[in-house]
């Protein structure tokens, strides 16, 4: 069984133009990586930016770059891909001090503590990463996060071409152990679910402007 995704799918089995609504995210060109994103801010304060390659294949399996910028007082920032905390690709990232920013991959199947998903991976860009006195940032690309799902589940896929919604997720309170990628952490504080353009955040030559923030 295959899902359909929110007005655009049920748009398309009535054989109707899909209907857009008012995105929630902007066009923002980062001069640090040279990337253009669909960059959404939420009431915390926390940036969530998303950039996509100008063509994708048909099968929408493609890389993304993710990258979040949060005040250093958030204790860890996460992003649903699919729009909700459940069933879909979850990044969650924090600050390991004054050192690095770690970045996870998740999937929760319920609402406690998400196991480590292997499908989505995530490679940190040394370009667009780093820590200063009151931020971090993670620049981060991601392959497995635009399709996931199985034929028995159902496949939910983003397509960059229409509006998506991505959730996103944070506490102020720190992980339990920021060293560890695997680590556990307590619920969240905030959550919101804004509309992502990401025809605005196409990118040509994708693949190559990317491998040079690597």
């Amino acid at each position: 069984m295959h899902l359909l995704r929110g007005a655009a799918g049920l748009a398309a089995l009535l054989g109707l133009a899909p209907r857009q609504f008012a995105a929630d995210s902007s066009a923002y060109v980062d001069k640090e990586t040279g990337l253009t994103y669909a960059s959404y801010t939420s009431d915390r304060g926390i940036i969530f930016r998303v950039a996509v390659p100008d063509t994708v294949p048909t099968s929408l399996v493609y890389d993304t770059v993710l990258q979040i910028v949060s005040p250093i007082a958030v204790g860890w920032a996460g992003l649903a891909w699919g729009g909700s905390m459940t069933y879909n690709p979850l990044a969650i990232t924090w600050a390991n001090g004054t050192h690095n920013v770690v970045i996870t991959s998740r999937y929760a199947y319920g609402y406690y503590v998400p196991p480590v998903y292997p499908s989505s991976n995530y490679t940190v860009l040394k370009t667009g990463t780093h820590i200063n006195a009151t931020h971090w940032q993670i620049t981060a690309k991601c392959t497995g996060c635009t399709k996931w799902g199985d034929d028995s589940t159902g496949v939910t896929t983003i397509d960059p071409k229409i509006q998506n919604t991505i959730a996103f997720a944070y506490s102020n309170t720190p992980v339990d152990t920021p060293a560890d990628a695997g680590s556990s952490f307590g619920i969240h504080d905030s959550i919101g679910h804004p509309v992502f353009d990401l025809s605005v955040a196409e990118n040509k030559n994708f693949t190559a402007a990317v491998a040079k923030l690597a």
